[in-house]
């Protein structure tokens, strides 16, 4: 067959193995079929970098208030369950509009740092969200709260505290010396997602 192959292309300059690639000629050079699946760099996991870090330098994670949603949830049902045997009334509705409204602000907590600033949101509504330069900042510690310190925006002796469940934070002091407390149930993810927003900027200054 490679006898047949080199005569028609002696003949007429056409290879007829021309969809093989060779390493020097058609004759009796070696033939290697094209990979069926070449090799790629395999990216890692969906949405990171290898580090931690999402692929375009963004961190964002939202954390659920589990016991914050299943106390207003039960609180919201008995609120329904008395207006229904025995009608509503101004005070059940106001305290259900606070129920409510508390839940669309106070259910759910999202961090988000990139090289730009760190964020927080509260609730699915974003009612309630802050956000500070990342250049300002100038360390982040993983810290654990103890339960008293309890949920909710409130002042404890590190500063404001941000949460809405568990007790995993991560501690942030700013240059100007001012300390506060993000709540998070992956603290370690969150800390190295800070580091790399600095180190991504440019800005890190020996942290």
């Amino acid at each position: 067959m490679t006898r047949i192959a080199e005569l028609i292309h002696e003949w007429t300059g056409w290879c007829p193995n021309a969809h093989m690639r060779t390493t020097k000629s058609c004759g009796n050079s070696r033939m290697d079929f094209p990979a069926a699946n070449p090799p790629v760099k395999n990216p890692g996991p969906s949405g990171d970098g290898g580090s931690g870090m999402p692929w375009e330098g963004l961190y964002e994670h939202t954390q659920r208030g589990s016991l914050i949603i299943g106390a207003v949830a039960a609180a919201v049902f008995l609120i329904l369950a008395t207006m229904y045997f025995f009608g509503p009334v101004l005070v059940t509705i106001i305290v259900l509009a606070i129920m409510l409204f508390t839940l669309a602000i106070c259910s759910t907590l999202t961090v988000s740092a990139d090289a730009d600033a760190l964020r927080i949101r509260f609730g699915p509504v974003g009612v309630i969200r802050k956000s500070w330069p990342m250049s300002d900042v100038e360390s982040v510690t993983a810290v654990t709260n103890p339960w008293y310190y309890g949920w909710g925006i409130h002042l404890t002796p590190h500063g404001t505290l941000y949460n809405v469940s568990g007790y995993g934070a991560v501690e942030v002091r700013l240059y100007t010396g001012k300390t506060f407390r993000i709540g998070t149930d992956e603290p370690e993810v969150l800390k190295h997602a800070i580091e790399q927003a600095h180190k991504g900027a440019g800005i890190l200054r020996g942290v």
